[in-house]
């Protein structure tokens, strides 16, 4: 078995609708750290799902308002774990997220 420490999403630039940010590979991917920075003049919204490769697709962050020219560090995603297939999608207009973690294969 190897850990490798990694970008799992070096950095994204959100639109309205959600979009694929991080997708489970080898064994299990681990998000340790997420960031999230709002450089608009205005709060924007985040949401966060996951839909999980053996099934079904639920919400991780509910409509966030990130406060403007801020960043935030959603504790929900420290140490959030996605097995091979799971698919992490995010939206959040105008937002910037960029995904640390480790990948165990």
């Amino acid at each position: 078995m190897a850990v490798s420490t990694l970008a799992i999403q070096p950095g994204i630039n959100l639109t309205a609708s959600a979009q694929t940010v991080a997708t489970g590979s080898g064994s299990n991917t681990i998000i340790t750290t997420a960031v999230v920075a709002n450089n608009t003049t205005a709060a924007v919204a985040l949401s966060v799902s996951v839909t999980r490769a053996a099934g079904g697709t639920f919400p991780v962050i509910i409509s966030r308002s990130v406060p403007p020219n801020s960043s935030a560090i959603p504790p929900e995603l420290a140490a959030f774990s996605l097995a091979t297939g799971d698919v992490l999608t995010a939206s959040g207009n105008g937002l910037s997220l960029i995904l640390n973690g480790l990948v165990v294969s």
